[in-house]
């Protein structure tokens, strides 16, 4: 199974720059290893934001019944 997500990770990692930079230039290894990062940093971003979620939403709405309440 691991070895199934990993293969599954590059493959969207490798696939998606190559839709902007040919594979055969010098710096496609360099925009690929950016993409990486930022695909990990959202997947990461998403598993930390999933325990507050509730909380973000209570404080979304008492400062937007907030707002309209001021008007």
């Amino acid at each position: 199974m691991p070895h199934w997500i990993s293969e599954w990770i590059l493959a969207i990692v490798t696939y998606v720059p190559a839709l902007f930079v040919p594979e055969e230039t010098p710096s496609f290894m360099l925009i690929r290893t950016m993409f990486g990062l930022l695909f990990i940093t959202l997947i990461v971003y998403l598993i930390a934001l999933r325990p507050f979620r509730a909380a973000i939403a209570h404080v979304v709405s008492k400062a937007s019944s907030f707002v309209t309440r001021k008007k």
